[in-house]
Formats: C-alpha cells, structure tokens, sequence
C-alpha cells in the first residue's frame, strides 16, 4: 500500500511568498539548484503542493538535475485565501505570472506541468505574451478546455439527459458544503469522482485527505469559475512544445471531450500518453509517466536554446 510519505514534498531551498497583481500572497517552493533548466509545477482544483510531492522528489533524484518550482493556487494550501470577487481565468494567469517574475531569471524559459485547473491556467496563459515568452515547453495533464459540468460524469445516471448532466454537475462544482472529516463513505465519493477503479488504498487515502482540506469556500468559488470556463480560443495560441497526458477513466475531464479536441488544436502538439485504468489525478497516479514527459520537454528546450549559445 502507498504510504503518506510518499507525499509530504521534500524540504524546498526556499519559501516564498509572492504577491501577486491585486496582492494575495501565494505560498512557492523552490528546489534544486540554480543553474539548473526551470520545471513549474501548477496543481489543479482542491490540490496543494503536495500533489506533485512523488514528481518532485523524482525530478530531483534524476539526472540532470533540474530546478522545480510550485506553489499553492490562491485558496489551497498555505496560499492566501481572497475574499469574493477574487477568482478567475484572468487572476489564473496572473497568479502564475507572479510566480514566473518571482523565481525565473531574466531571459530564461521554464517548461510548466500543469494538471487540471493547472493545465487551464497555462492554456489561459497562451493569450499573455509576457507569460508565453518565458515557456519553452508545457505538459497538460487531465485537463479541459471549456464544457466542464456537461461533459463530466462522476455522478452516475444523468449520461442520456444532457440538461441534467450539466446542471448536476455544476452543482457539484460550486457547492460550498464541508468535505470532511473524511469517513470511509466520503474517502469512497472522492475515489470515485478522481481515481481510477482500482487505486492503491493509500492513494485514496492521500486524495481525500487532500481534497476534504481545501476550505470550502474557495473551493466553490474555483467551482464556479471552472463551471463557465472557456479557454478554447486559446489553445491555439500555446505556440510551444506540449505533451498531453490522460486516464481513460478520467470523470471529471474525459478524453473524449477535451484530450483529443486540446490536442488537435495544440500548434506544437508533441503526443498523447494514455494512461489505461486510470482516473483524474494522473501525476498522483503515475507519476513516474509524468516525469518522463516533463524531461522529455525539458530536453528539447534545452536543446533549442544551445544553437543560441553557440552563435554568440
């Protein structure tokens, strides 16, 4: 069985605390060493940093050493909670904007995993050409790109009626109820709506403790903003090379519905890994795939940018 441990992120070399443009301070972990090519890390809805705790730690182990940055989506983790009024696509971009000015020298490029509402914010980021110009390569895991409540389908019974689908579902999204403390009923519930069928119990252990600690209202008020998102006039903008990663029993962002159309879509798309039997939280669940596709980027930025060098 997984332990917990495998999720408690490493010790960072810094702790910072970044304001971003209307001031919520955003919790950021920086590891590795300096000189090395920039991984950012953006988690998705309900998640902190310690969802990419086993990408972390796997990133570091590896050679060559890389430099990995995350931080906590405003309203999770140790991130500032804001009042209402203070989510949105645009405040997405500009929280990782922030984040970017805050930890990647002048001139260089970092590659960003994003899962989720991670893989969101940097499709949303494709239209901010201060955010664009300092990617050189991006890896979309379990992510959607508008039609969130209609094409989801963690609750069971509503597939045939798609007025009532959506309508469910956004319901599930924006609903400010308390998750914990987690029991085996609600540990189950959020198996089911996140995790493939036949996850470790550990891992589920870890998913609904994560999940349920999210404080309620700014996971609703996420909700609501995942609820009308739209950002397929963007995707086609992410003019860097993008790997896209998926579960074939992702609930909350179907292949179907959203992989396949981001992927067509993608002016640098570099392929699709399907992960078979597996749910929503991809880099939790195989994080060892996702690695391998964030040094896959990592590489070939690295080997566009050593032209460069050489010339002057």
């Amino acid at each position: 069985m997984i332990s917990p441990e495998l999720f408690a992120p490493p010790e960072p070399e810094a702790r910072l605390r970044v304001p971003s443009a209307d001031g919520t301070q955003l919790n950021v972990e920086v590891h590795g060493p300096a000189a090395a090519p920039t991984v950012v890390l953006i988690h998705g809805w309900t998640c902190n940093i310690s969802f990419w705790a086993p990408v972390i730690k796997a990133l570091l182990a590896g050679a060559p050493g890389l430099r990995v940055v995350a931080y906590d989506q405003r309203g999770h983790g140790t991130s500032e909670a804001p009042g209402k009024g203070r989510y949105s696509v645009p405040i997405l971009v500009e929280d990782l904007a922030a984040v970017l000015e805050a930890t990647l020298p002048d001139g260089e490029r970092a590659v960003l995993a994003g899962h989720s509402m991670g893989g969101m914010t940097i499709m949303a980021a494709a239209g901010t050409e201060a955010v664009l110009s300092r990617v050189g390569g991006a890896v979309l895991c379990s992510t959607g790109f508008q039609h969130l409540p209609g094409s989801s389908s963690v609750v069971p019974g509503f597939r045939r009626m798609p007025r009532a689908n959506k309508a469910v579902h956004r319901l599930l999204l924006s609903s400010p109820l308390p998750l914990g403390p987690v029991t085996p009923m609600s540990r189950a519930m959020l198996a089911h709506t996140a995790l493939g069928p036949k996850t470790d119990k550990g891992l589920r252990n870890v998913n609904a403790r994560m999940i349920a600690a999210c404080l309620p209202k700014p996971r609703a008020a996420w909700g609501r903003v995942l609820s009308e998102l739209d950002v397929s006039s963007l995707v086609g903008r992410l003019d860097v090379p993008t790997s896209v990663v998926f579960g074939t029993k992702d609930r909350l962002t179907p292949a179907a519905a959203h992989a396949q159309a981001i992927a067509a879509a993608l002016p640098r798309f570099e392929g699709m890994t399907t992960l078979t039997g597996l749910g929503h939280m991809t880099p939790m669940e195989a994080p060892d795939t996702v690695v391998t596709l964030i040094r896959q980027r990592v590489a070939a930025m690295d080997e566009a940018i050593q032209p460069k060098e050489a010339q002057q």
